[in-house]
């Protein structure tokens, strides 16, 4: 056994999310590729990045899938989805087909994610959750390390099409090796109630009329997660999309400014991606060696502030090219320990209705991108400097760490989260 669950079955969910994880990052280099092969602008090639961004939105409705059918059938469908987006990408080549294949890759991610997060938290303890999520979310910057060179050479030797054709038949033996997995257990055995009252040895307590209590660990966990959330978790929500919005608006031009500002070709910029890469590996790793021991929320904190210090040097408008990579891999790298400390962190806000809070997160995440994404790109049409976009995301950044410092803590740590009918 490794973390809670055998080696075979840690291989099929990271080969998984490795591979889904590829399929999203290969249109970023590539998109000019494949507007040329469809035969379309760059204009109509960003709408297919963009639909496919929009349906992560529905996130939160299929967490209620997993919570009523189980973890294992929302990673079915979600590789369902994979399989059916890539071969519709790789076999019909028109406009039309491509879009619906882009579609149902964003559904995939929109499936998959959350219940493979839910999916490990209920084998794995809350207090080595961080370094088995931590373990599982490398695959997001092994999907750039193994899919780029691979969807590189297969577009170089083949076309644009093939290596989404390949995913979708990776896809349909991912979809047979998941059959096999057993089904999640109904808890991990470590619920956290941020609003029970816990009774001190020395003295009895009074009864207290809690709104959406958490039953006793093992009592109905799966009837009781139909109930309403309680409001005081929804700020824990608010960091995620905060933290996204501030780094979207600034990754999606930080090219440009690289090309205003030193005049730099495709080799500096692709170097800069590559050390981007390695910065979000050593941050999914940091979180697997550090955070259980640290504690989720104060890893949090860390992680906010640590990508506020990177969003404030760059006000000082670094003068060398090395120094700005260095600024850039700096915020990569804190962004990214933030991103994947959240996960560890919401899935234990209501282990009852587990499903339902990482698909919220997971569409906050979304909605956070797509804020980004329409924000900085304005921004810099106006203005041709990055000084706007540090300042947003210092603000954004701040907005929050506001919200973490009212969200609950499940380490147990904040007594605030837990006052009753005194908190809002």
């Amino acid at each position: 056994m490794f973390l809670g669950m055998p080696p075979s079955r840690w291989w099929v969910l990271i080969f998984s999310r490795l591979w889904l994880n590829a399929g999203v990052r290969l249109a970023y280099p590539f998109l000019p590729t494949i507007a040329r092969g469809l035969g379309i602008g760059m204009e109509q090639a960003g709408f297919l990045v963009a639909a496919r961004s929009f349906v992560g939105l529905s996130g939160i409705a299929f967490g209620f899938l997993s919570e009523k059918k189980g973890e294992k059938v929302g990673l079915l469908v979600g590789l369902a989805f994979f399989s059916l987006g890539g071969l519709s990408i790789g076999l019909y080549r028109t406009y039309p087909w491509v879009l619906a294949g882009f579609i149902l890759m964003g559904l995939a991610h929109a499936v998959y994610n959350p219940a493979v997060q839910s999916y490990v938290s209920a084998h794995v303890p809350y207090a080595g959750r961080a370094r088995a999520l931590g373990l599982l979310e490398s695959s997001w910057s092994m999907g750039w390390f193994v899919g780029m060179p691979v969807g590189g050479f297969l577009i170089a030797r083949y076309g644009w099409h093939v290596p989404y054709g390949a995913l979708g038949l990776i896809g349909i033996v991912l979809f047979l090796a998941t059959t096999r997995l057993p089904a999640a257990p109904l808890d991990s055995g470590t619920a956290f109630d941020p609003c029970r009252r816990r009774p001190k040895p020395s003295r009895k307590m009074p009864e207290t009329k809690t709104p959406n209590p958490v039953p006793p660990i093992g009592q109905a966990a799966r009837t009781d997660a139909n109930a309403a959330p309680h409001r005081r978790l929804w700020p824990a929500l608010g960091v995620t999309f905060f933290a996204l919005f501030a780094n979207e608006s600034l990754m999606l031009v930080y090219g440009a400014w690289m090309e205003a500002r030193f005049d730099v070709g495709i080799g500096s910029l692709g170097l800069l991606s590559t050390v981007i890469g390695f910065m979000e590996l050593g941050a999914e790793l940091s979180v697997a060696l550090i955070v259980d021991r640290l504690g989720k929320k104060r890893a949090l904190a860390a992680g906010l502030l640590g990508a506020a210090a990177g969003y404030a040097c760059l006000l000082a408008a670094p003068t060398s090219l090395g120094a700005s990579i260095a600024v850039f891999a700096m915020i990569a790298y804190f962004f990214e320990f933030t991103v994947v400390s959240s996960f560890p962190y919401v899935s234990e806000l209501n282990p009852n209705a587990r499903g339902r809070w990482l698909s919220a997160n997971y569409s906050l995440m979304v909605a956070g991108r797509v804020a980004g994404a329409l924000t900085g790109p304005w921004l810099w049409e106006h203005t041709h400097s990055l000084h706007g976009h540090t300042a947003l995301g210092l603000l954004a950044t701040g907005a929050a760490l506001a919200f973490l410092g009212i969200a609950p803590n499940p380490d147990g740590t904040e007594k605030r989260a837990c006052e009753g009918e005194n908190h809002p």
